[in-house]
C-alpha cells in the first residue's frame, strides 16, 4: 500500500480538521459568573489582570502551545531539506502533516508553498498549480507570493498553457509594488525573473516578435553580467529562429565579441557557425570552427565541460559537412584540431579514422598509414569492445594502401620498354651508307604497362 499521501487526501484532512477546530474554539467560551476570573472548559484559568497569579494550569497550556508550534516548524525545516536532498517522499509527508494541523497561518502559507514546490518537483504538474493557487488565493499577503507567481506560471507553461503563464509573470510585476521595502533587492530580482519569464514564453510559443521586444528591454535594466549576457544571447537567438538570418549574423557575432566568457558563449558560436554554412559562407563558417577549437578548449573555467561539449558537437558537425561536400582540406583541418580536444582512445581513435580518410582522398597515402598505424598503436592487442571495429576498420585500410603502394613500387621497376630511334638521314650529298636502310622518322611507341 502506498504510504504517500494524495493531494485529494490532503484537501479533505484539511477540510475535516476545520470543523474541529471550530468546535473546540466554541467549547473554550465558557459562561462567567460576575465577578470570577474566566474559566475555559478545559479548566484552565485566564487572567484579568497582570496582579493575579498563574495558575499552573496556564504554564501547562501556554509550554504545550509552544511545544507544537516547535514541532511544526521543526517539520518544516524537515521538508525543506528533504525537498533540497530530492528525497520527495519524506519532504510530501513533512509538509502535509504541518498543513493539516497547524492553526498558525504562517506557518500553513509555508506548508502549502513546500507542498505545490515538492509536486512540481515530483512531475504532477496539475495537483502542484491547484496548491499554489490555494496558497494565493487564502494567503494573498504571505511575504513569498511573488515567488509563488513566477512559479506557478512556470508550471502553466509547462502544462501548455502560455496564456495563463503570462498572466501570473504579469501578477508578479503587481505584487512586488505591494510588498514591503525591505526586502527590496529580492524582489527586484523576482521581477526581473518574471520578465525574463515572459520573453522566455513567447520565444517558445513561436512569439518571436514579442520575445526580441521583451529581451531587448531587459537589456536596457541594470542587470547583472550574467543576465545581460543571458537577454544578449536570446536576441540573437530569436532573430535566428524567425528567419532573420543577416540580422543574427550580426548579433552573433556581437555576442561573441562583447561576452568571451559567457555561459553561452560556445552556443553562440555553434549557431554562427551553423548559419554561416547554411548561407554558403564555407571559409567563414569554417574559422568560427576552428577557433572555438583552437583556443577555447584550453580555457580552465567552471563551465569547461560545457565548452568541451559544445566545441565536440560544433566541430564533429561542420567537420562531416566538409567530408560530404567532398571539401577533404577543409574537413581535415576540423578533425585534427578536434584529435587534439581529447586525449582518451574513446574519443581519439574514431577521430584519428577520419583523419586517415580525409589524407587518402588528398592521395596523401603516407600519412594516411601514419593515422592508421596510430591507431592500431593506442588500441593495443586487447582493444576495448567500443573501438573493435574502428581498430579493425583502420586495419584493413592500411592493408589496402600497402597493397597499393607495393603494386605502384612493382610497376615502377617493370618500367617502360626501350625507345626505337629513328636513324638520320644522311645529308644531301654525303654518300648512302652501304647496308644501312633510311627509315622515315615516325610516332615513339606508346610504353606497355
Amino acid at each position: 500500500m502506498n504510504s504517500r499521501p494524495s493531494f485529494s487526501c490532503f484537501v479533505l484532512l484539511s477540510l475535516a480538521v476545520l470543523p474541529l477546530q471550530v468546535a473546540g474554539k466554541e467549547a473554550g467560551d465558557a459562561v462567567q459568573a460576575p465577578g470570577e476570573p474566566a474559566v475555559k472548559a478545559e479548566g484552565k484559568l485566564e487572567a484579568s489582570h497582570s496582579e493575579v497569579p498563574v495558575a499552573p494550569g496556564q504554564a501547562g497550556a501556554e509550554g504545550t502551545a509552544k511545544a507544537a508550534d516547535d514541532e511544526q516548524a521543526s517539520l518544516l525545516r524537515l521538508g525543506e531539506r528533504r525537498l533540497a536532498a530530492g528525497d520527495l517522499e519524506s519532504a510530501l509527508l513533512a509538509y502535509n502533516s504541518v498543513a493539516t494541523t497547524t492553526e498558525d497561518p504562517v506557518q500553513l502559507a509555508t506548508a502549502l508553498l513546500g507542498l505545490a514546490r515538492t509536486l512540481r518537483k515530483s512531475g504532477e504538474g496539475v495537483k502542484a498549480a491547484a496548491t499554489y493557487e490555494l496558497l494565493l488565493r487564502n494567503h494573498p499577503g504571505f511575504i513569498e507570493t511573488p515567488s509563488a507567481l513566477l512559479e506557478v506560471g512556470r508550471t502553466y507553461r509547462e502544462l501548455g498553457s502560455p496564456k495563463l503563464a503570462i498572466a501570473r509573470f504579469y501578477s508578479v510585476l503587481n505584487a512586488t509594488l505591494r510588498m514591503p521595502e525591505a526586502e527590496g533587492v529580492h524582489y527586484r530580482r523576482t521581477v526581473r525573473s518574471a520578465q525574463f519569464e515572459i520573453a522566455e514564453t513567447h520565444l517558445s510559443t513561436g512569439d518571436y516578435a514579442n520575445a526580441i521586444k521583451f529581451y531587448s528591454r531587459l537589456n536596457m535594466l541594470d542587470l547583472a553580467p550574467a543576465d545581460r549576457a543571458r537577454a544578449r544571447f536570446k536576441v540573437a537567438h530569436a532573430r535566428l529562429l524567425a528567419g532573420e538570418d543577416l540580422a543574427a549574423v550580426t548579433a552573433l557575432r556581437t555576442f561573441i565579441e562583447q561576452e568571451p566568457v559567457a555561459e553561452q558563449n560556445p552556443e553562440a558560436r555553434f549557431l554562427l557557425a551553423t548559419l554561416l554554412s547554411k548561407l554558403g559562407r564555407e571559409e567563414e563558417s569554417l574559422q568560427v570552427t576552428l577557433d572555438l577549437l583552437k583556443h577555447e578548449h584550453q580555457r580552465n573555467t567552471p563551465n569547461a565541460p560545457a565548452w568541451l561539449a559544445w566545441q565536440r558537437r560544433t566541430g564533429n558537425q561542420l567537420a562531416n559537412q566538409f567530408y560530404t561536400r567532398n571539401d577533404f582540406t577543409g574537413a581535415l583541418l576540423l578533425f585534427r584540431a578536434l584529435a587534439a580536444l581529447d586525449p582518451a582512445p574513446e574519443w581519439r581513435l574514431p577521430i584519428l579514422y577520419h583523419v586517415g580518410l580525409c589524407e587518402e582522398r588528398l592521395n596523401q597515402h603516407a600519412a594516411a598509414l601514419a593515422a592508421y598505424e596510430e591507431i592500431a598503436k593506442f588500441a593495443g592487442a586487447k582493444p576495448a569492445p567500443a573501438l573493435v571495429d574502428v581498430v579493425r576498420m583502420a586495419a584493413w585500410r592500411s592493408e589496402q594502401l600497402g597493397w597499393f603502394k607495393r603494386s605502384q613500387v612493382d610497376m615502377g621497376e617493370l618500367g617502360p620498354p626501350p625507345a626505337i630511334s629513328a636513324p638520320v638521314a644522311p645529308a644531301a650529298g654525303d654518300p648512302e651508307v652501304p647496308g644501312t636502310a633510311v627509315v622515315p622518322p615516325g610516332p615513339v611507341p606508346a610504353p606497355v604497362l
